[in-house]
């Protein structure tokens, strides 16, 4: 099973729920000076410096951030969640996630160390990491998606035949076949895919960490 994994969800959380969302920006520098190291090109989503969420590690530069100020509802109303987003779908982790990962898949993802101000960015809230990670893969099943694949990998959301379609019957299937032996990837055929194998979704899960959602997604 595969799945799909976010941060800064609070529908889990009593104590959060139907709050707005929060956001981090750089208070000692920008997340723009970190660039990816390689933008080869493989076939598959674009790959740009600023393509941090494209499974392609990255170079912090001289004016990447340590520190994040946490807008939106004060620390009293709102807690600091475990797994938080920023530029991505998941991409703001605490220290349990990080190790969690590094059992799984040691040395292959970039940690960066980050501390978090309240909106004044005067008060340390927590701490935490920006999270890249480093692995493009690609999961798709090559005849079972719906729409299905065309001749580069795609999803072909054009296909003539499929002009009309109930999109309620779409599917995005995986293939069981090229899952085994990764844990945390992006297919590179699904822009922003935060992908996760069962045995270390589960252990995320059975961790508790508050902000994270995650949908079981379809494998064949």
């Amino acid at each position: 099973m595969v799945y799909s994994m976010a941060g800064g969800s609070t529908a889990f959380d009593p104590t959060l729920d139907g709050e707005p969302g929060n956001y981090f920006e750089g208070m000692d520098g920008d997340l723009g000076a970190a660039e990816v190291a390689d933008t080869t090109p493989d076939g598959g989503t674009r790959i740009g410096k600023a393509s941090w969420h494209v499974g392609r590690s990255v170079i912090a530069g001289k004016n990447f951030p340590t520190k994040l100020m946490r807008s939106g509802p004060g620390i009293k109303r709102a807690k600091l969640l475990d797994v938080n987003r920023q530029t991505g779908g998941l991409d703001l982790v605490n220290q349990a996630f990080k190790d969690i990962v590094e059992e799984f898949e040691p040395g292959m993802h970039q940690f960066f160390p980050m501390e978090y101000y309240d909106s004044k960015g005067k008060v340390k809230i927590g701490d935490g990491y920006w999270m890249v990670i480093c692995q493009r893969l690609d999961t798709l099943h090559d005849t079972l998606c719906v729409p299905p694949r065309n001749e580069r990998g795609f999803i072909d959301e054009f296909n003539e035949e499929y002009k009309g379609r109930d999109k309620s019957l779409d599917r995005i299937v995986f293939d069981k076949g090229k899952v085994p032996g990764h844990h945390m990837w992006h297919d590179k055929f699904l822009p922003m895919s935060f992908l996760f194998s069962n045995t270390l979704a589960e252990r995320l899960i059975e961790a508790g960490l508050t902000g994270l959602s995650y949908r079981r997604l379809e494998e064949a």
